[in-house]
């Protein structure tokens, strides 16, 4: 995870250090349908940076909603690709990945379950439909996308005599995804 967030910074440092183009703030912000193993969900997102040329760095989180509500907060690089007509980008997202749920415990059963973060990266080509004025645009995406959920159970197991045993079990979730993203960019 640090090795990701290192490497994104020497990217942007690099990307700025070698910038002759004036730098222009820019925001993506994205409504998304994600389409898997489980039931399809919906995304929010935005993402906020500079504009370096082709190049568009910034940081961005949102809300995950595919089978565990979850909050990724990343780094995403766009480039846009200067092909027969302009407004075709690729873009790469990599960071950390957040559960909203609380820490859940249930008394008098003796369970209780916990969340750690995980990681979250994700790829994507998509489409700008510029507007006259060529600061905003219409954003169409789709991509490949995966979450990562560490999940711990607690579980108390009966016994006549206390102190009674816990076992703990761990999950982890590798949630791997397609999504469909329509977006605004100002």
């Amino acid at each position: 995870m640090k090795k990701i967030v290192w490497i994104c910074c020497l990217a942007m440092s690099v990307t700025l250090a070698q910038s002759q183009t004036k730098s222009l703030f820019r925001s993506q912000n994205y409504v998304g349908l994600l389409e898997g193993n489980e039931k399809s969900a919906f995304q929010l997102s935005t993402v906020n940076g500079i504009q370096l040329g082709t190049w568009f760095l910034g940081a961005g989180t949102g809300i995950d909603y595919y089978l565990y509500r979850t909050i990724p907060l990343f780094f995403s690089v766009n480039k846009d690709l200067k092909l027969a007509k302009p407004g075709f980008f690729f873009s790469a997202d990599g960071g950390a990945n957040f559960v909203w749920t609380q820490k859940q415990t249930d008394i008098i059963g003796g369970f209780g379950v916990d969340y750690k973060p995980g990681y979250y990266w994700g790829t994507g080509f998509g489409y700008k439909a510029l507007f006259k004025n060529r600061k905003s645009a219409i954003i169409l995406s789709m991509g490949y996308n995966v979450k990562q959920v560490k999940e711990i159970q607690k579980i108390t197991t009966y016994c006549l005599v206390p102190p009674c045993p816990i076992e703990t079990e761990r999950y982890d979730y590798r949630l791997r995804r397609f999504s469909f993203r329509l977006g605004w960019q100002f």
